[in-house]
């Protein structure tokens, strides 16, 4: 269903409607100046004064001023016109004097044609209801039923029985009946034709509606997928680092600490052997096996440290935060605040790497599974350390604790910490970690 197509047709009937609503107005205010001049000339005015229920004003005067007045309309109109083609916002004020000049158009040419209150409820429900594409304003329905309003009140049979006012009707009922029925057809053409394509240009705005609704809910019903199946290749991923992970500490297990195991496990083997005949040789063993030992322990602190975040390797916790702040931002357009109160804080290693690991994950939720675009993150300590994280994200209802999550908790009991989920105008995670003693400067 193709949106455009009724958003063109909406712009098509806006535009008939200008110029049918332009050729009634100079057709109405000229069978006031030449009807006028024709009774005049065939000396009937007596007999007109005596058929109506007011003085009429002066034709000449009424074609002019309606002209004027109207003409001042379509430039208001069409500056309204060009500041939504360009993507302006609306002012209300514009609407108000737009409002004003239709009333007193339609005052001037004493009451004769209302088909000018159709043109104005068109343009202002086009304008406020996003039909060109610029924001809907509070001030849309007001003016609607303002205009509507208007045009209730506006018929000349409803307005004859309130006020006395000259009819039309009379000054064309002194002209011949062939001359007559020609004049009445085309007024009311142009009558009937203003209802019929104001009738068709909220059609066409109807129906731009739908086809757009149509094509929002396509659009949406995309994203869900595409979201499902970006989903399914993060599980993925995950799945499959977490298995690489997984190997790659098995190798290193086995290339270090299990080598050095085995050497140890033979070389004490041999001292048993030895220490009873060859007490000097059994020193020797002893002491290749403390260096088999001490070896193992350096390649067990290497590997412990290819573990390590590597924005810890190079400077401290603030650093690493900052780094991993900015990584996020330039990836997404996520805002995260930090509040650092631990600059008095000397951490071991093993603090440091889990505290950064729980706020990595932490951060991690709130774009992947809350869809924030703010996350506040405060540090600071009292008699214990205090780690706040709140998003603006969708939140959680029903908490599901996942891998991420339970590997949180799990990581943080190693430490004696502990966290707590809350799910409060986004979603918040609450650490609490006991101090040691010398870790405040």
């Amino acid at each position: 269903m193709n949106s455009l197509k009724y958003l063109k047709y909406g712009r098509y009937s806006k535009q008939a409607l200008i110029l049918i609503n332009a050729v009634a107005v100079v057709y109405n205010v000229s069978i006031y100046l030449f009807a006028s001049k024709y009774i005049v000339a065939k000396n009937m005015s007596h007999l007109l004064l005596g058929q109506l229920a007011a003085v009429p004003a002066s034709p000449t005067r009424v074609f002019f001023t309606t002209l004027i007045f109207f003409s001042l309309f379509l430039a208001v109109l069409f500056y309204r016109e060009i500041s939504l083609s360009q993507q302006k916002v609306t002012q209300d004020w514009l609407v108000i004097v737009e409002i004003l000049l239709i009333i007193m158009t339609f005052v001037s040419m004493q009451f004769s044609y209302n088909g000018l209150f159709l043109l104005v409820l068109a343009d202002i429900f086009y304008s406020y209801a996003n039909f060109y594409k610029v924001r809907e304003q509070k001030y849309w329905l007001l003016f609607i039923i303002l205009s509507f309003g208007m045009l209730l009140v506006s018929y000349y049979d409803l307005l004859s029985l309130v006020i006395d006012i000259p009819s039309l009707d009379a000054y064309i009922d002194f002209y011949p009946i062939s001359t007559k029925v020609l004049i009445l057809f085309i007024k009311n053409l142009l009558s009937a034709l203003n209802i019929i394509v104001f009738i068709v240009s909220l059609v066409a705005y109807l129906m731009y509606s739908v086809a757009e609704n149509h094509k929002i809910e396509e659009e949406l019903r995309m994203a869900a997928r595409a979201n499902v199946e970006l989903n399914n290749y993060v599980s993925l991923a995950e799945k499959i680092a977490e298995d690489k992970e997984r190997k790659r500490i098995a190798r290193e297990i086995h290339d270090t600490l299990g080598h050095a195991l085995t050497g140890i496990s033979a070389g004490i083997d041999a001292v048993r052997v030895l220490v009873d005949f060859n007490p000097a040789h059994a020193k020797t063993q002893l002491d290749n096996v403390s260096t088999v030992v001490r070896n193992g322990i350096q390649d067990v602190r290497r590997s412990l440290e290819k573990l390590r975040p590597s924005a810890l390797e190079k400077g401290g916790l603030k650093e690493a935060l900052l780094k991993m702040i900015s990584d996020y931002e330039s990836l997404s357009k996520v805002h995260i605040d930090l509040h650092y109160e631990w600059d008095d804080v000397d951490l071991d290693i093993g603090k440091e790497d889990i505290i950064f690991r729980v706020i990595q994950e932490s951060v991690t939720n709130s774009l992947r599974h809350g869809f924030a675009q703010k996350v506040t993150i405060s540090m600071h300590h009292d008699d214990v350390y205090w780690i706040t994280i709140q998003d603006d994200g969708v939140g959680c209802q029903n908490l599901q604790y996942g891998y991420g999550l339970t590997q949180m908790q799990e990581r943080l009991a190693i430490i004696g910490g502990q966290v707590d989920f809350q799910s409060q105008e986004g979603f918040q995670t609450r650490v609490k970690i006991p101090k040691k003693k010398g870790e405040i400067k």
